[in-house]
């Protein structure tokens, strides 16, 4: 079977995006929104707690946001009525888009890699599959997007073999065609070994070296060049 690259997937947070407060955004959003929807005080660090507390309690499912936030207003004791958690909910997605800002350059990784006549997609942990397609539709990146996968899509969490079995089935390649790159040793790395996938570790923001990636880079301005490293190997 040919390991020759042909789709390339990245990851999103500590890969194509990074964390510039995405936490005090949510805690403080949050907060108010409860405050103004409620008439309930409740300090953002408290807020913040509950919320990740009833996220954490699904092991490698992920759970979708909208649902997370009628668990967090069951826990502050408020019956979680549609139209609320519908509004708080947008709260969160305004959250993720002021807390994460885009690595400069992605555009023309993209564009690079199309041009080697590639498929180009995304597999990333997230609760709200809709904040990924916006934050690549503001960025002018869904041109080059073939394949999204979000957790929340599809249910599994990375480093879950079944989300990466499900993208390449999306891109028309077996694993051992595909590619993954990522921050996260476990998450991504990991998770993409195991399927038979090429991973490439982006050491910016990584936890730790993995052992297992085939490449590392810094950041992934460095991926195609990693990428037609292999394809002009025999």
């Amino acid at each position: 079977m040919s390991r020759s690259p042909r789709a390339v997937f990245f990851d999103m947070g500590g890969t194509l995006v990074f964390d510039r407060g995405f936490g005090q955004a949510l805690a403080r959003r949050l907060s108010s929104l409860v405050d103004v929807e409620l008439g309930i005080t409740v300090e953002p660090s408290q807020v913040l707690s509950v919320w990740e507390r009833v996220g954490s309690q699904w092991g490698n499912l992920e759970l979708w946001d909208l649902v997370r936030v009628m668990l967090l207003l069951r826990e502050l004791g408020v019956v979680p009525r549609p139209e609320l958690a519908e509004r708080i909910y947008n709260g969160v997605i305004e959250s993720y888009v002021e807390g994460f800002r885009l690595e400069e350059g992605v555009h023309s990784v993209f564009s690079e890699l199309k041009g080697m006549g590639l498929l180009v997609g995304v597999i990333t942990n997230v609760g709200s599959y809709d904040v990924v397609y916006r934050r690549l539709r503001e960025e002018g990146l869904l041109e080059y997007v073939d394949v999204l996968v979000a957790s929340q899509a599809v249910a599994w969490k990375k480093p879950s073999e079944e989300i990466f079995r499900v993208a390449c089935r999306l891109a028309g390649f077996e694993p051992p065609g595909c590619v993954h790159v990522g921050d996260d040793p476990i998450a991504d790395v990991l998770g993409a070994k195991r399927v038979g996938m090429r991973a490439i570790q982006v050491l910016r923001d990584a936890k730790h070296r993995s052992d297992l990636a085939d490449a590392y880079v810094e950041s992934v301005l460095e991926v195609p060049q990693v990428i037609e490293s292999w394809l002009s190997s025999p």
